[in-house]
């Protein structure tokens, strides 16, 4: 699909950029996208690489599952349930670049999102309990030995801070999902298609 592209040299040209793709078709994607590589484009004029975000569906036959990608820009649209395209009924959506990497970083380590995310909420309430209302994201890294790795952006300027949280804790809150589901706030960010912690961050529509 043809895409119009404006780099910072102020060049503009068309991309050929998907609105789908298909793993079982395109395995190299995957890797594409955990690598940072997934939608970079070349700009002709001026050699620059650019990373523009646009939705774009991504079917995982092989664990029964599919993402869809809303630009980090249509976030508040998103909210506001006034994106100017469907989401495709995908069974999750990631909102931004980053949250596209986090979901196939779980894949990689055979963890479940919906119990990742209850684990950000416990995160989340801790970091602004000892630092205020501070704009935190916080997102899965990998895991280490018996521990769950988390990054943490926005508690210093430039810098990543890392959570450990231990697998163990990580099974307990599996184990306590279906009883989860049904109260809140987790049953706000479990909600599908986007199940997320930010769903308690944003506003909805009116």
């Amino acid at each position: 699909m043809k895409r119009r592209i404006v780099c910072f040299c102020e060049h503009g040209f068309d991309a050929d950029i998907p609105d789908s793709i298909n793993l079982a078709e395109d395995p190299e994607a995957e890797q594409a996208i955990l690598s940072g590589e997934f939608l970079s484009i070349r700009c002709p004029n001026c050699g620059k690489v650019l990373k523009p975000e646009f939705p774009v569906l991504i079917e995982d036959p092989q664990a029964e599952n599919s993402i869809f990608l809303v630009p980090e820009l249509d976030r508040a649209a998103f909210f506001r349930g006034s994106l100017a395209y469907s989401l495709r009924e995908a069974n999750r959506v990631a909102i931004g670049y980053e949250e596209l990497v986090e979901k196939f970083l779980l894949k990689q380590y055979d963890l479940d999102d919906r119990v990742i995310e209850v684990v950000k909420y416990y995160l989340l309430s801790k970091v602004m309990e000892e630092e205020g209302d501070k704009e935190v994201r916080i997102l899965f890294s990998r895991t280490e030995g018996e521990s769950a790795l988390f990054n943490v952006l926005g508690l210093k300027e430039n810098e990543v801070g890392i959570l450990k949280v231990p697998l163990q804790t990580v099974h307990k809150v599996a184990s306590q999902l279906e009883e989860k589901k049904h109260e809140p706030p987790f049953s706000d960010i479990l909600k599908a298609p986007y199940v997320s912690i930010n769903n308690l961050l944003m506003e909805g529509p009116d």
